[in-house]
């Protein structure tokens, strides 16, 4: 099946229009795939293996820029891009101490490897056999705040969320769902009318 789904991410991401949910805004094309010594040097730095599915995905499809969202990222920072916004270096950032917030503890085993915009993140589960995929959503965190609430599985596997994605599955309505009690009211700035913003939360497995 892991062949299958490889085959099918390549296939994809040769169609610029289809490779990433946000090809549209992305300039840059699908970077060629990593060896395996630049494989090595990130899982040394993260001191942790990253799961098969996404090891091949790496390896025999590109360094980042396709997938859902904005697409997977870049092992380490690519030349011209935003600093950090790289597997290795937001791994080390977010597993920093916080002082302004004593009760920030990144879960070590959650590696950030996709891109969905305003902070959020699809994280890999490298303690589960099958790379288990948790989003990442530090919106409405407060500082002292437990960081449980910041986290949602969505997939059992990466496999599994690779599949879905080339399925045309919404991978964003998996990830969240309306939330009624963060509903707020404001103005419309084409009308000038009252309005009512909706709001979204985690979507928890049930």
């Amino acid at each position: 099946m892991r062949d299958d789904v490889l085959l099918a991410l390549s296939s994809r991401v040769r169609d610029v229009s289809r490779r990433a949910d946000r090809a549209e805004v992305q300039a840059e094309p699908v970077r060629p795939p990593v060896d395996a010594d630049a494989l090595e040097r990130a899982e040394v730095a993260l001191s942790r293996r990253l799961p098969s599915t996404l090891r091949q995905a790496f390896l025999t499809i590109g360094d980042g820029g396709f997938g859902p969202g904005y697409g997977l990222l870049p092992l380490f920072p690519v030349s011209g891009a935003d600093v950090g916004e790289s597997i290795v270096e937001l791994y080390r950032g977010l597993s920093s101490r916080a002082p302004e917030d004593p009760a920030w503890i990144w879960p070590a085993h959650l590696v950030v490897f996709c891109d969905w915009g305003c902070a959020i993140r699809s994280c890999v589960d490298c303690s589960s056999e099958n790379g288990a995929v948790v989003t990442f959503d530090p919106s409405g965190h407060e500082i002292g705040g437990p960081m449980s609430l910041m986290f949602a599985q969505t997939h059992s596997s990466i496999e599994a969320w690779f599949k879905d994605w080339l399925d045309d599955v919404k991978i964003w309505d998996l990830m969240f769902e309306p939330d009624p009690n963060g509903a707020k009211v404001g103005v419309n700035p084409f009308t000038r009318e009252p309005m009512k913003f909706a709001a979204t939360r985690l979507r928890r497995l049930r």
